[in-house]
């Protein structure tokens, strides 16, 4: 559970933070993940890391559909997410 415990501390992709991990996924849900991309049970870490980068990529696939603007709301989710990582 070390692994769960500290992406579910992150202030971008934990509890309370909408992110599509936070939101969607139970906690044995993210233990088949990260033993599926090989993170070890001790390496929250390697976690983390695992955590922003699919949220990352969820994001950025969002960003392939929105409408356009500079102002749209799937820029702005994006970019305070990029802004919540690069502080932690």
């Amino acid at each position: 559970m070390k692994r769960v415990n500290a992406i579910r501390a992150h202030k971008a992709v934990g509890r309370g933070s909408c992110s599509s991990l936070d939101e969607c996924f139970s906690d044995k849900d993210l233990i088949e993940l990260l033993d599926e991309a090989g993170i070890a049970e001790d390496d929250a870490a390697g976690a983390i890391r695992w955590a922003i980068d699919s949220e990352g990529l969820f994001l950025e696939q969002g960003l392939n559909q929105r409408w356009g603007d500079d102002d749209d709301i799937q820029l702005k989710v994006y970019n305070e997410f990029k802004t919540l990582c690069e502080e932690s």
